[in-house]
């Protein structure tokens, strides 16, 4: 991150993977900062060559592009990140079995509408069945 070394020559995969997005960066360094073999001020060094290398490429996509927005994303601690990703996947376990009631009633209402549908469909076949006294020519 310190720009020592370019990621293709990272052996650790999994960080290469890593520092290849801003997002997993900013845990990343929140990570670091909970470290304690790693000085905060080389934290805070990396996060402002980081913001100053985002502010270059966001320079330059705007040169280049002339409708486009920045995505900057703030710095996201790992407690945070743990707090957000848990509390949404308690409310989708939550909510998996009222999204689950309202697929099976959409269901039932859509076998009932083509039941409705199908109705005068069938009335009619009753129908020219009986009215020719039952003799098929």
């Amino acid at each position: 991150m310190s720009g020592q070394l370019s990621l293709d020559q990272l052996e650790n995969h999994h960080l290469q993977r890593v520092l290849k997005h801003d997002g997993t960066k900013q845990i990343f360094l929140g990570e670091c900062k909970d470290d304690p073999t790693i000085k905060t001020s080389q934290i805070e060094k990396i996060r402002k060559q980081l913001k100053e290398q985002q502010a270059k490429d966001d320079q330059c996509r705007k040169a280049n592009i002339g409708h486009y927005q920045p995505l900057n994303y703030k710095p996201v601690s790992p407690d945070y990140y743990l707090k957000t990703a848990f509390s949404n996947a308690i409310m989708t376990a939550l909510y998996a079995r009222d999204e689950d009631y309202q697929r099976q009633k959409q269901a039932q209402g859509l076998k009932e509408t083509e039941w409705e549908m199908t109705k005068k469909q069938r009335q009619h076949q009753t129908r020219n069945r009986h009215e020719d006294g039952g003799m098929h020519l």
